[in-house]
Order: structure tokens, then C-alpha cells, then sequence
């Protein structure tokens, strides 16, 4: 049985009770996020760029991670929705193994690459020094963020967001509350951020381990084939992850060809701003969306609908009001982030654009928790791919010669709102009930 009764029949209550966790334990990631940057940002242009860039890494951390983590989570809850406990320890082994070789893999690819990436990350030639010196530590960051990830996934699995939330209030608490001692008091300057986050993930890691050596929880290596459906869900979640980071790294060089290096600080303060909104509402989906798998181990499409139509109903309107909080906001948050004038006015007009698209964040979320659920490998990475990739470069191409720097958070938002869109349309045509979802597309 799992750890919650994912099958409790006061939906909006589980739903709260899976969700607000791992809401607020992402919350604490963005928090940290931030309170990372503006401690690097004191020590000058050069590393708070070095940061934006270089922070691109944990991209491909985050596109291994939840690959696995959100094909192992949808796995293991379906598999507990049909009463296969001993299934679930065995999906949760073999995904446990293979996160750890793709960890190991990834670490030795970037520190065999370095020179490569950072030419294809464009960094600045005047912060070519401080990004080597940086980089090594970086890609340690990355290898124990992946692992990490899939344990957050596998407890969110199980029902139990509570976990989830903790370990990630310890990782980011500590990792903030470090930060300044590493880059100030041990006089580490850039490097010591990374090695903040470096002690703050292995004693993460070390509660998990205890954690997971519960019998009821305690993964064991079973046969390879258990790695077919988590895959298949997880996959496409790998891809989108991968092409929103290439599409992330990209809108950076078009900003340090067309604006600069402060505008490449502007739009990197501006994106970690706006993660302030939009990783809690990832939290929630993401504490949710066994809810919608172990509905579809059972068979019982009715509940998948009705948890479908509390999405979009409520979602939307909670984001709006975020949305305008952040717009009329975004002049103070970004002269706390810069004391640089320049830097501080073009975040505010990056913020102001990129607020817009909150809801259509929301919305497109929503409709890629229900495919993954649904075993809908081909449509989760078609809608997946949309924001940051083919809805993104058409968005670019008809704005940039316009309007220049400032159509990078205006495409973003564009292709938010298209992919919104996309996401509504599969949904109505997927509904696993005959009863509606509650949103027209």
C-alpha cells in the first residue's frame, strides 16, 4: 500500500495534501535561486554572468533527473494503484541504478568538455578565468542534483510529498545559510557558491539514504524490462527538459549578441525572478500527478476527469493574481537584484513580459502531468517541446528583427500562450471519461 491514500475519495483534500508540499519545498528551491544570486551579484557583472550562464548545467541535471524520476513516480504509483507493491521496490532499483550511471556519465562528459561548453555557453572572454575555476565544482553540483531529483520523484510516488518537502527545505535552508559563509567568510568568492551547494546536496542525500532503508520503502534491483515504462513517460519529460534548456541557452547568446553582457545579467535576474512563481506551481503539479496515475492504474477515468476539471478551474485564476502581484512588483524586486541602473531597468521590462505568461504556464503544466499519467509518451513530448522549442523559434523569428532584446521575454510569453492552447485541445481529446473536463478548448 502506499505511504497516503492516493485513493482517499476527498479529492480536493488529497489534492492539497500531496500538492502544497512539494509546492512549498520547490518555493524553497526558487528562494534559494534567488538569494544565490543576489550574493553573487555583490561581488560584481562578471560572476553574476558567469552564474546565469553556467547554471544552464543543471538543466541537463534536471532533464536526466525528472526523466527518470517522473517515469519512475508515474510507474511506481500505478503499480501501487493495482496492489503490486513488491513491482513498485523494483521499479524503484532499477531506476535508482540507472540514474546513478547517467549521473556518473553526465559528470565525466562535462569534465572531459569544459572548453567546448564554455564556447557554446558564449561566456564573455573578460570571465573566462573565473568560469573555469567555477566549472569543475558546477559539474559536481550536477551529477548529485540528478540523484537527488529521483529520490524527490520516488517519495513523491509513494504519496508521501511531506518527505519531499523536507529534505528539500533542508538542501535549499542549508545551502542558502552557507552561501554566505562559503563566499564571503571563506573568501571562495564564485566557487564558494557552488561548494554551498555541493555540502548542502550530500547531506541531502545522506537523510534520503536512511530514509529509503525501510523495508516498505527499500528499493531492490529488478529486471531491466521494469525500466520500459518509465521510460516511455519519462523520456519526452527528459526531452522538453533538454530543449527548454538549449532553447534557455540560446535566448542568453541572443542576448549577449544583441543587448550585452548586462543584458544577459538582466534576462538571467529576470528568469530566476519569475521562478519565484512558476516552480511552486510545478511543485503542486508534480505532487499531484500521482493522484491522476494511481486513478489510472485503477481504471477509474471519472476521478481522472475530476481532478482534471479542479486543475483548471482553480489554476488559471490563483496565477492571474500572481501574475499581476509580480508585473506591478517587478521595479523594486529588480533593484534589490542590481544596483546597476541600466541592469535593473531592463530586468524590470524582462519581468514585466514574462509575468504575462504565468497562467499559461499553469495550463500547459496541467495538460503534461495528464499525458504522463496516461501513458501518452508521443503527445506528453509534443506539448512538452512546444514553449521552449517549436512554438519558440517562430515566436523569435517574427519579433527579434522588430524589437531586438526586448522580444525575448515577449516570444517566451507568446509561445507560453500558444502552448496553453496546444494543451487544452489534447486534453478535451484525451479525456479518459465522458464527462467533461470543464474547459472548452
Amino acid at each position: 500500500m502506499p505511504d497516503v491514500d492516493l485513493s482517499d475519495s476527498k479529492l480536493p483534500q488529497l489534492m492539497l495534501r500531496l500538492g502544497l508540499p512539494a509546492m512549498v519545498g520547490l518555493s524553497l528551491n526558487a528562494s534559494h535561486q534567488i538569494v544565490d544570486a543576489g550574493f553573487v551579484g555583490q561581488l560584481g557583472a562578471s560572476p553574476l554572468a558567469v552564474l546565469v550562464l553556467l547554471a544552464s548545467l543543471a538543466g541537463f541535471a534536471v532533464a536526466v533527473g525528472i526523466g527518470i524520476g517522473i517515469g519512475a513516480a508515474s510507474s511506481v504509483a500505478r503499480a501501487l494503484g493495482a496492489g503490486r507493491a513488491e513491482r513498485a521496490r523494483k521499479i524503484s532499483g532499477v531506476s535508482f541504478a540507472t540514474a546513478a550511471v547517467l549521473a556518473a556519465a553526465l559528470w565525466a562528459v562535462l569534465q572531459l568538455g569544459m572548453t567546448p561548453v564554455l564556447n557554446v555557453f558564449s561566456t564573455p572572454q573578460e570571465a573566462l578565468p573565473m568560469a573555469r575555476a567555477y566549472y569543475p565544482v558546477q559539474t559536481l553540483t550536477v551529477a548529485f542534483g540528478i540523484i537527488q531529483i529521483v529520490c524527490d520523484f520516488m517519495a513523491i510516488g509513494r504519496g508521501e510529498a511531506r518527505m519531499s518537502m523536507r529534505t528539500l527545505a533542508l538542501c535549499f535552508g542549508l545551502n542558502m545559510v552557507l552561501d554566505p559563509l562559503y563566499i564571503f567568510g571563506f573568501g571562495l568568492g564564485l566557487d564558494g557558491a557552488a561548494w554551498a551547494t555541493v555540502t548542502a546536496q550530500l547531506v541531502t542525500l545522506s537523510v534520503w539514504a536512511v530514509w529509503f532503508h525501510n523495508p516498505a520503502r527499500r528499493p531492490c534491483l529488478g529486471s531491466i524490462r521494469l525500466l520500459a515504462p518509465v521510460l516511455r513517460v519519462g523520456l519526452p519529460e527528459a526531452a522538453s527538459f533538454a530543449v527548454t534548456t538549449f532553447g534557455l541557452l540560446a535566448v542568453l547568446r541572443l542576448a549577449a549578441v544583441h543587448g550585452g553582457l548586462e543584458s544577459v545579467a538582466a534576462l538571467g535576474l529576470a528568469l530566476r525572478l519569475i521562478l519565484f512563481v512558476t516552480l511552486p506551481i510545478e511543485g503542486f503539479a508534480i505532487g499531484v500527478q500521482p493522484i491522476l496515475s494511481y486513478a489510472y492504474g485503477a481504471g477509474n477515468g471519472q476521478r481522472v476527469a475530476r481532478a482534471q476539471s479542479l486543475l483548471l478551474r482553480c489554476a488559471p485564476i490563483i496565477c492571474l493574481f500572481c501574475a499581476v502581484l509580480l508585473w506591478r512588483g517587478a521595479r523594486p524586486l529588480a533593484a534589490v537584484m542590481s544596483d546597476v541602473p541600466s541592469v535593473a531597468t531592463e530586468t524590470t521590462m524582462h519581468l514585466r513580459w514574462l509575468a504575462l505568461s504565468i497562467p499559461a504556464f499553469a495550463i500547459r503544466l496541467i495538460g503534461q502531468i495528464s499525458l504522463q499519467a496516461a501513458i501518452r509518451p508521443r503527445l506528453a513530448m509534443l506539448l512538452g517541446l512546444a514553449p521552449m522549442g517549436w512554438l519558440l523559434w517562430p515566436a523569435l523569428a517574427l519579433l527579434l528583427p522588430r524589437y531586438g532584446v526586448s522580444a525575448l521575454p515577449m516570444a517566451i510569453t507568446l509561445s507560453a500562450y500558444l502552448s496553453a492552447g496546444v494543451a487544452l485541445v489534447l486534453l478535451k481529446m484525451t479525456s479518459p471519461s465522458s464527462h467533461p473536463i470543464g474547459v472548452s478548448a
